[in-house]
């Protein structure tokens, strides 16, 4: 099982952004998360807000499993894993 990681101090003003995605979904799942997933945050309205940073967490996440299951997410897998051979 492989794992990613981001490790960001400064991911925002005055916020930092820490997460383990782990492998349990192949290297190239967490490798996606750890690549999309600091965007999918920023977009949410909840985050920009500071008002609900629980609910921002959710929605990064079910925004990743939509990416993941549209033909640009698999583009993007496919990617992945010629960047990091088994």
């Amino acid at each position: 099982m492989e794992d990613a990681h981001i490790a960001n101090t400064s991911f925002d003003q005055g916020v930092g952004l820490f997460a383990v995605f782990d492998g349990h979904g192949g290297l190239e799942c967490a490798k996606f998360c750890e690549r999309y997933f600091p965007d999918r945050l920023r977009e949410q309205a909840e985050f920009q807000s500071r008002k609900d940073i629980s609910k921002a967490l959710e929605s990064s996440f079910l925004s990743l499993d939509r990416m993941l299951m549209s033909p640009k997410g698999m583009e993007a897998m496919i990617a992945i894993s010629k960047e990091h051979p088994n």
